[in-house]
């Protein structure tokens, strides 16, 4: 027997992600406010990276819900609000989501989740052209490279996430070119119509 894998995709936005341009640096992360998400493990780099570099000014917006909101909310008010800029959307339906990313610039993405699939939010991020941090489980190595990102590892210290956001950070040019490889690889290996109309090919030829 013959085993392929098709991928499912997103389908193509009408936009690209802008860049900041007025000197603060934002982050966006989107999920469900969970354990396996390890959000807090987003606050503690980011209290890492706000004490070695105090100069920086900083905007964390999460996007998304679940049964740790509350306190998670609390706790990066707690550790952050007086550093940097944190804002907790909630859950955004459709319709709110594209918006927030169409009228909003995002210098980058971020999941440090302990176990993934192959996350839809990242495929997203990219075929907006955003750039993306994440920790290598699941299927999140076979969509994040060093071509379009930082592949963590699967148990990243807050130190090492501060340091990825300090690479993005210190070099916008090789950004520039990451945001630019994110839409070919959303592009050739993720854009929904197009692996749809793949994998119904195969189907035919089976």
């Amino acid at each position: 027997s013959i085993c392929t894998i098709s991928y499912l995709g997103v389908e193509k936005p009408d936009f690209i992600s802008q860049v900041s341009s007025d000197g603060i640096f934002r982050i966006v992360s989107c999920s469900n406010v969970v354990p396996i998400k390890r959000i807090h493990l987003i606050i503690l780099g980011l209290q890492e990276l706000v004490r070695k570099r105090s100069e920086l000014k900083i905007e964390w917006i999460h996007i998304g819900y679940g049964s740790l909101f509350e306190e998670i909310k609390k706790s990066a008010e707690f550790l952050l609000s007086n550093r940097i800029t944190v804002k907790f959307t909630g859950y955004l339906p459709d319709n709110l989501f594209f918006d927030f990313y169409k009228n909003n610039p995002i210098d980058v993405f971020i999941n440090v989740s302990s176990s993934e699939g192959l996350p839809v939010s990242i495929m997203e991020a990219q075929s907006f052209g955003i750039p993306v941090i994440a920790t290598a489980v699941g299927g999140t190595p076979e969509i994040v490279t060093e071509n379009v990102g930082i592949l963590l590892n699967e148990n990243p210290s807050p130190e090492e996430i501060a340091e990825a956001l300090e690479f993005f950070i210190d070099h916008p040019e090789i950004i520039k070119q990451m945001r630019l490889n994110s839409i070919e690889n959303w592009e050739k290996n993720f854009n929904a119509a197009k692996n749809f109309t793949e994998f119904v090919k195969k189907l035919k030829m089976l």
